[in-house]
């Protein structure tokens, strides 16, 4: 991460914290330490006040921290060999005594909170929710291109793997060689457990992918994605094995529908809840409205699931280059279901994939 993209993400946090009326802010968050440092690890605390930023991790992270955190930004390092929390809480009590600091309350179990509250006694912490997040949200430029390189290498992972699609393979085995493929393409990680469903068992929105054999007759659904840099993509694609049926084919159409109604909606200053209606005005033209049992999508970024949230009880609204998922689908216990998402970057005009991958009809195998 460049040293300027830092600089410029700790500028923004220091303008909320002030305008919250607060002396800094303890950063918790694995994702949002991140964002605002470049540090990957496991275990970190990162603590902003006005004029300086003290990062603290433990001795496993010397060396990487070291190494990550972003050169030429002002980062005080402090490896701690008794406590990441205890440090902070040392350090708080001897240079902000009096200060009002707040901390990310949905990052904070209560058992942190208690120590944060006996051991820097001398500091007032006050509850903060989403000014890191809210950051995060909008995506600049590097950001946008490590989603697009996430999204081509799974995109070209599900290509690659298809031709060895068959009746009688295992949803596992086609698992297992999507997340093959994924990381000989460059992937650090598949972006989460890789999910393949077949037959009835499509019918689960988050399906865990078992040792079932693929038939033919079947519908085959694949929910995955790839990690590139730290950032993730999330794509999902169904299929028939053989030739589909007219039901089939017709109950993809609709979600396929669906889909392009939300993306057509997906616009900077529209409402977030927008889209998620505009999809279900689709299903509902097509009487299946009462078989889409989610919200339509959401952000993607460092984590695979985050703001903004495309629901109807969304409050938020799109602003440009958000990257949002767009992933309506049917669900029909017993029989099956189908999903089709993409990832989206959000524009003035019409949203823009951020790859390719053929949808047009429900693909034999």
């Amino acid at each position: 991460m460049s040293a300027s993209a830092v600089a410029r993400r700790m500028a923004r946090v220091r303008t909320g914290v002030a305008e919250l009326g607060l002396d800094g802010l303890l950063v918790s968050g694995l994702a949002n330490i991140r964002y605002l440092s470049g540090f990957s690890g496991s275990s970190a605390l990162l603590l902003i006040g006005a004029e300086r930023a003290v990062f603290l991790t433990d001795g496993r992270y010397e060396q990487q921290a070291t190494e990550e955190l972003a050169a030429g930004v002002e980062f005080e390092l402090v490896v701690s060999r008794d406590g990441v929390l205890a440090a902070l809480t040392g350090r708080a009590n001897r240079e902000f005594a009096g200060a009002t600091l707040g901390f990310e309350a949905p990052q904070v179990t209560y058992g942190q909170w208690r120590k944060l509250g006996e051991g820097a006694c001398a500091v007032t912490w006050k509850a903060v929710a989403g000014m890191v997040e809210g950051l995060r949200m909008v995506k600049d430029e590097d950001e946008i291109a490590a989603l697009e390189k996430a999204a081509a290498i799974a995109a070209q992972a599900l290509r690659d793997t298809l031709p060895l699609v068959e009746s009688g393979v295992t949803e596992v085995e086609i698992a297992a060689e999507l997340e093959y493929r994924m990381l000989g393409l460059g992937a650090q990680y598949p972006a989460f457990e890789t999910i393949v469903a077949s037959g009835a068992r499509t019918a689960l929105p988050h399906a865990t992918t078992s040792r079932r054999q693929v038939r033919e007759g079947d519908l085959l659904l694949c929910d995955f994605g790839a990690r590139w840099q730290g950032y993730h993509s999330d794509l999902t694609r169904t299929f028939v094995v053989g030739e589909p049926s007219q039901l089939q084919s017709q109950r993809y159409e609709s979600v396929l529908a669906a889909q392009r109604a939300a993306v057509g909606a997906l616009e900077e200053g529209v409402p977030c809840s927008e889209v998620d209606t505009a999809a279900r005005q689709a299903f509902k033209l097509h009487q299946v409205q009462a078989h889409f049992a989610h919200s339509v999508g959401h952000g993607v970024g460092l984590e695979v699931h985050e703001g903004p949230r495309l629901s109807g009880k969304s409050e938020e609204s799109l602003q440009s280059n958000m990257v949002v998922t767009v992933e309506p689908g049917l669900y029909f216990p017993g029989w099956g279901g189908i999903r089709i998402e993409d990832d989206f970057v959000v524009g003035s005009g019409r949203a823009r994939p951020l790859v390719a991958l053929e949808k047009d009809r429900l693909l034999p195998l």
